[in-house]
């Protein structure tokens, strides 16, 4: 005799019977998007649990051998050139090394549910009035949502369209991206932001897709969101890597509150931090394999009525010359310049200690300590400039007056990225050497006379009253500057006649280091204004 079940009032079955409902139940759970857990929670029927289980993984294993029909699987993962869409690309393609026995959907659902349950829905910054960040919504309601969008998405059962995609450009199945599904595409409401007054930027599903996962990869840089994007693929998955690490270690230990926090506030700290990290823990230092190298920091809000971005770009020049001054035999000169130009208005006066790599003040006679972990938050001009474009000339010149410096390290600066030549900097360095191979006297009148000059007319001029003339005057046989030299090297089209002067000027003082020669020659303070090339 079968044993018979009840499953609800009025209706009996029998084991086969309910084995098939169940099937049936799990299978229909499944294809309206239900998570693995939700569907084993769901305790339709007695035995629900034990049965639901096995079909599960039946229905898992069926579909790691074959992947929903409707998605390029491909195009969830692969670089694209938007910066968006290839951050979440990254956190997809971590996501399933980590877990190969999810589907997409199954993808979309975990990553729902940290939003949800561990973020509290905090990702405005990203979308604007998505199922998620929509106040209307409560609770699971945001997830069920959140995952009958992406259902309609994947089974193609919304508005689309056949077109080309605007991050991909392949001809497929377009579907609406607005500020609630992407990000810094503009409202729907304007109609006149997009093309041919759509009412939004056209997607394919793939890409509407990886935008979802952008926060889990991305990281808040002084209360705004940042990504960076870089021309090499390593970089890209270091950084997003990187994130999704440290976010799965968060929720590990219920920390996780919602996107990272980066410590730094200032997003040349935080861009030069990365690549200390990307030195020390993956490329080393910038071989001929990494020479090319290029960064670029999206620092942006897509939050409310303001949405705005800020790109910043460090280029392949910086970069490399950035890691070359990490080598041991030059950062030993380079960290002390580094460390020393870190500014706050809140400890205006604090001296930097280089022999304990802190700052000091003296506040009511006591004098206070402050350890690289407080000022590594503080501005510092070299990572600013060196991020902005603006020469670090000046600034070596006033450090050299004081301290002994590997010229190196300006000789790699300029070559690198201010491409200057190499015949340039020999012409200056003996220069240097034939202006300080006179009396302390005529050396302070020399480095007076050059740091007062105002046009490229007076230090042409003291190049030939006191370089070529006196050499001549004293007897030598050969000129000391040819009108080749004068013409192509010291006064080039390319390079501004300040940055010879101030070359020169960092020459002689490492030359009076190195003979141990002390000059009381006091230089102006670091000139910001714009300067004409070469103008008379």
């Amino acid at each position: 005799m079968e044993t018979l079940m009840r499953i609800e009032d009025g209706h009996i079955f029998s084991d086969e019977d309910t084995i098939f409902n169940i099937k049936w139940k799990v299978n229909d759970l499944k294809n309206q998007g239900y998570s693995d857990q939700d569907i084993l929670d769901f305790d339709y029927c007695e035995g629900w649990c034990v049965y639901a289980s096995v079909f599960i993984e039946e229905i898992n294993k069926n579909n790691n051998m074959k992947e929903i029909t409707t998605i390029d699987y491909d195009w969830l993962t692969r670089l694209t050139g938007d910066p968006f869409a290839d951050v979440g690309g990254y956190v997809i393609k971590y996501l399933m090394g980590k877990h190969p026995e999810k589907e997409i959907l199954e993808l979309i659902d975990y990553i729902a549910k940290i939003y949800v349950n561990k973020w509290e829905g905090k990702i405005n910054p990203f979308f604007l009035n998505s199922a998620i960040t929509q106040p209307a919504y409560k609770g699971d309601v945001k997830i069920k949502e959140t995952i009958k969008y992406f259902n309609s998405l994947i089974n193609e059962t919304t508005t689309c369209e056949e077109g080309y995609c605007r991050i991909t450009g392949r001809k497929t199945k377009l579907f609406k991206a607005g500020r609630d599904n992407s990000l810094m595409s503009g409202s729907g409401t304007f109609v006149n932001f997009h093309h041919n007054f759509q009412f939004g930027m056209m997607l394919s599903k793939e890409m509407i897709i990886r935008m979802f996962f952008i926060p889990f990869g991305s990281i808040f840089i002084g209360g705004r969101i940042a990504i960076i994007q870089s021309n090499s693929a390593e970089v890209n998955d270091f950084f997003v890597k990187r994130n999704c690490e440290a976010n799965l270690a968060n929720l590990a230990t219920s920390s996780s509150e919602g996107v990272l926090k980066s410590e730094y506030g200032i997003p040349a700290n935080a861009l030069f931090q990365f690549v200390d990290d990307l030195l020390i823990n993956k490329i080393k230092e910038a071989t001929d394999e990494y020479r090319g190298v290029s960064l670029g920091l999206y620092h942006f809000t897509n939050f409310g009525a303001s949405p705005e971005i800020v790109i910043y770009k460090l280029p392949s020049s910086i970069f490399r010359f950035y890691s070359t001054c990490q080598v041991a035999t030059l950062k030993a000169d380079w960290q002390p310049f580094l460390l020393s130009h870190y500014k706050n208005s809140k400890h205006k006066g604090a001296k930097y200690n280089a022999m304990t790599s802190s700052y000091e003040i003296t506040k009511k006679d006591e004098t206070h300590q402050i350890t690289f972990d407080d000022y590594k938050l503080w501005r510092n001009i070299i990572l600013e400039n060196l991020l902005n474009g603006k020469s670090l000339l000046r600034l070596f010149v006033n450090w050299g007056v004081t301290h002994k410096f590997n010229f190196a390290i300006i000789e790699k600066y300029l070559i690198n990225v201010q491409n200057m030549k190499h015949e340039t900097l020999n012409k200056i360095k003996e220069l240097a050497l034939f202006l300080t191979n006179t009396d302390e006297e005529a050396i302070k009148k020399s480095i007076k006379a050059l740091d007062g000059y105002k046009s490229a007319y007076e230090l042409r001029r003291f190049f030939l009253k006191n370089v070529v003339a006196k050499n001549y005057k004293d007897g030598a046989k050969e000129t000391i500057i040819t009108m080749e030299e004068l013409v192509y090297y010291l006064f080039p089209d390319d390079v501004f006649w300040k940055d010879i002067r101030d070359i020169l000027l960092f020459a002689i003082y490492q030359e009076l280091h190195a003979k141990n020669i002390h000059v009381e020659a006091e230089l102006s303070s670091i000139e910001t204004e714009e300067t004409d090339l070469n103008e008379n």
